[in-house]
């Protein structure tokens, strides 16, 4: 008899074997395996003996029953080692490592022989079958690869049922979306001769027709036309145009008759509308679908009475004034109830909600009853609604944590809170919180959503999680050609969190036959850990400029920068400044020194003191779709100071920015999704004195790249004479600068994430020799679309804009460096 007969086991199935009676053995501290394992023990081991305390020494690990992979992967997968000690909960945890594989339809564990004279971990595999290849047949009206580049089902993958039923899944959502409701999908396997536990796999599709609503009809429909009704839907009949293709979609026809349609008539006060009925009649050859549809509309409910209680930290004139609003919903005329509108009744019960939430009354409820009156005949069906609500206590934060920042210091990221432990809660200050801290551009975004931990008190932990992310830049590209044939390019480095405490550095170096421009600046938005912020920035610049051929300009000098927080303010900044410069401008060989040139001036130094104020609010600091900014700058030039000329620059911008929808993303992930948005800007400008040591600046409009952007027009073409070409002989290149301008942007925007932006816009602007004849009924119209992504060497983007006031209107595309106009 071979000696392996007698060989004491323990074996641990993936199912388990229920027992009540383990005898002990050698192996005996198995015994305590819990859960989803237990122990079958052969009728050798049915001696009594005692158990071992603690784990065994497993002396060697052996595979069976493998044929595609080793056995030093299956060990490897297992997470067990030969010489090392193991108890049953190893054991079953390094199964449920070799089951997380996928690669295996069952798997037995046991040992073998007596401890002290080698024991043998036994690994009893059936493996799963490889799938050497994938194939979707019969699948005509969405890509196969799209299925498989979406879901787990991937050929060289072992078989999986879960990925099978994903891609099933993935199909049916697929067609349906667009009109194909119903699908027949089959599986297939073939196996490969001479490859053991190798298939090719293949997925069958049967696509049924494309299903299409060619018309809507609704019965029972007496106060409503049907046109009103098929308005308030989101499936739509097919059309003449291509985009209402009248596709069925089987999710939308459900939210018409489970939201739409219901959220339509209780507006209207009928509040037991119901839906009795719904029939799709399809024509097989065809396709073409009549949806019918089947209403009881019910009566019209007519607020007959409005009550609040329970309030006491908002008065019942406040909170009623939410509910009537500025259509005086107050109902004067007894005898002329008005209809009850549930979803404005719901909308202001949020907002009621929101209101006690920003108070403080974190735990509040505003619990909303509408209570139909007994009828009465030959009256109206009446309505009694309002609130109940239950206040609480306030809460107040405990502790404001801060999670995940490895780089970024604490205090950067407190800086941008406004909500302080001591204060009371205010989920409108958390908002405001999280928004300004995801404008930093350290971490990544979409962030996740704060944690709001009550405790024991009844006061609240609130916790800002971050994700930080690389910040900073080497930036270097060259070319050859390009602008008067020559080689130009740039390098530089820019970080924006510097040292983790959100300072800033760059330096540049932009070189070429004609370019020669260094250029160093930092930033410390609390110097000394202070509310002061500071900037300081060198350079020395040698250009030409594309518009203005007939010179060259150097340039060289610093300036340093102050801000301060305004009390009671926090989102307004002052801000005053010093910089000193000398400016050279010099005709090129050959050009006339005439005194309409911008060049061929003596050598002068700008001496420059500025002051401005800053409020920001808007959400991010390139794509924002919230808040606004407005910024007044005044710079006064020599005099005083000296240095040369005289002059007083003012210059004043405002910009702002409402979200006007949100499609996809996850609804507890702000910002997950892509936000449209409607967004106005306006810039003015005025220059009072002498600035003629100093042309450039004055200001001159066109094109996106110089000076004050019009989209739609070339560079410098909008001058205080009308408009002209760009290299028009029939203006002086210092009569295309002016004294003043006005510039104005409307546009939509929709943001996709953080890093990319698309927009139609409509822009407007002109420049005038002088505040005095500005005149805003004559501006310069630009239309058009544009798109701006994030790259690692800052913000691109391109325009496509018509100009519609050139000699010959037309379209213009623009390249822009920079964030956008």
């Amino acid at each position: 008899m071979h000696g392996c007969c007698h060989a004491k086991q323990t074996i641990i199935r993936s199912t388990p074997v229920v027992s009540n009676t383990v005898p002990r053995g050698h192996l005996g501290f198995w015994t305590k395996a819990v859960l989803s394992v237990s122990l079958a023990i052969s009728p050798t081991n049915l001696v009594a003996q005692e158990a071992p305390d603690g784990p065994i020494v497993i002396d060697s690990i052996a595979v069976r029953g493998n044929l595609r992979q080793t056995d030093q992967t299956i060990v490897a997968s297992g997470t067990l080692n030969p010489g090392s000690a193991y108890t049953i909960f190893d054991i079953q945890k390094a199964t449920k490592s070799l089951w997380s594989t996928g690669q295996f339809k069952d798997i037995t564990v046991h040992v073998e022989g007596e401890v002290g004279e080698g024991v043998t971990l036994v690994w009893e595999v059936d493996e799963q079958d490889l799938m050497r290849n994938v194939g979707i047949l019969g699948l005509n009206s969405i890509d196969p690869d799209q299925v498989m580049d979406t879901t787990a089902l991937k050929p060289g993958q072992p078989f999986s049922v879960s990925a099978v039923s994903e891609a099933k899944v993935f199909i049916r959502q697929e067609l349906a979306s667009k009109g194909i409701p119903f699908v027949n999908i089959t599986e297939r396997t073939e196996n490969i001769s001479g490859r053991e536990k190798e298939i090719l796999f293949f997925l069958e599709v049967e696509e049924g027709s494309r299903v299409t609503i060619a018309d809507i009809s609704v019965k029972g429909n007496t106060v409503f036309e049907l046109d009103e009704l098929r308005g308030a839907m989101a499936v739509k009949e097919e059309g003449f145009m291509w985009w209402r293709g009248g596709i069925y979609d089987g999710d939308k026809l459900a939210q018409d008759l489970t939201q739409n349609l219901p959220a339509f008539y209780a507006s209207r006060g009928h509040l037991d509308f119901k839906v009795s009925e719904d029939t799709l009649v399809i024509d097989p050859e065809t396709g073409k679908t009549r949806l019918e549809i089947t209403v009881d509309e019910g009566p019209a409910y007519h607020l007959a009475s409005f009550s609040i209680s329970g309030n006491r930290e908002f008065s019942q004139e406040e909170l009623s004034r939410r509910f009537y609003g500025s259509e005086n919903r107050l109902v004067e005329n007894p005898e002329e109830l008005p209809v009850f509108d549930a979803g404005h009744f719901e909308a202001v019960t949020s907002e009621v909600s929101q209101l006690y939430q920003n108070a403080g009354f974190l735990f509040s409820q505003v619990i909303p009853f509408i209570n139909p009156e007994p009828q009465v005949d030959g009256e109206v069906r009446k309505v009694s609604v309002g609130w109940e609500i239950r206040e609480g206590n306030p809460a107040y934060v405990s502790r404001v944590n801060i999670q995940g920042n490895d780089y970024t210091h604490d205090a950067i990221i407190r800086d941008k809170i406004f909500i302080l432990p001591g204060d009371v809660y205010s989920q409108e200050r958390v908002i405001e919180s999280f928004q300004s801290i995801s404008s930093l551009g350290y971490f990544e975004v979409p962030m996740e959503v704060p944690s709001i931990d009550p405790n024991e008190a009844g006061d609240v932990d609130i916790t800002f999680n971050v994700r930080e992310k690389a910040t900073g830049a080497l930036n270097f590209g060259t070319s050859v050609g390009g602008y008067q044939n020559g080689l130009s390019g740039f390098i530089g480095y820019d970080q924006p969190n510097l040292f983790g405490k959100g300072k800033s550095g760059s330096m540049r170096w932009d070189y070429g036959t004609y370019m020669n421009n260094q250029n160093l600046s930092y930033t410390d938005p609390g110097i000394f850990e202070s509310l002061v912020s500071g900037s300081l920035q060198l350079f020395n610049a040698r250009d030409r400029f594309i518009s203005f051929r007939s010179g060259r300009r150097k340039k060289l000098g610093g300036l340093v920068r102050f801000g301060f927080l305004l009390p009671n303010a926090r989102f307004t900044r002052l801000y005053t400044g010093y910089g000193i410069s000398q400016t050279s401008l010099k005709l090129m060989g050959g050009t006339p020194n005439l005194d309409n040139s911008l060049f061929g001036r003596p050598d002068a130094t700008q001496s420059t003191f500025s002051v401005g104020v800053t409020r920001n609010t808007q959400n991010h600091p390139i794509f924002p779709t919230a808040g606004s900014r407005q910024a007044v700058n005044f710079d006064f030039t020599g005099g005083p100071l000296g240095g040369d000329g005289k002059f007083i620059k003012s210059t004043a911008s405002g910009s702002w920015w409402v979200p006007i929808g949100v499609a996809g993303g996850n609804p507890d992930q702000p910002g997950s999704g892509t936000t449209f948005a409607l967004g106005t800007s306006l810039r003015f400008g005025a220059l009072k004195g002498n600035s003629d040591p100093f042309p450039f600046d004055r200001f001159w409009m066109g094109g996106v790249q110089f000076g004050e952007s019009l989209r739609g027009y070339d560079e410098t073409t909008i001058t205080p004479r009308g408009y002209f070409e760009d290299r028009s002989l029939e203006i002086y290149d210092i009569e295309r600068m002016g004294q003043a301008f006005i510039s104005a942007t409307a546009e939509i925007a929709m943001r996709l994430g953080s890093q990319m932006s698309a927009s139609l816009f409509v822009d407007a602007g002109n420049v005038w020799n002088s505040f005095q004849k500005i005149n805003p009924a004559r501006l310069y119209r630009g239309a058009g679309l544009g798109l701006q992504i994030v790259t690692p060497f800052g913000p691109i983007g391109l325009d496509y804009a018509y100009g519609f006031d050139k000699i010959e209107p037309g379209w213009q595309l623009h390249f822009r460096l920079g964030p956008g106009a």
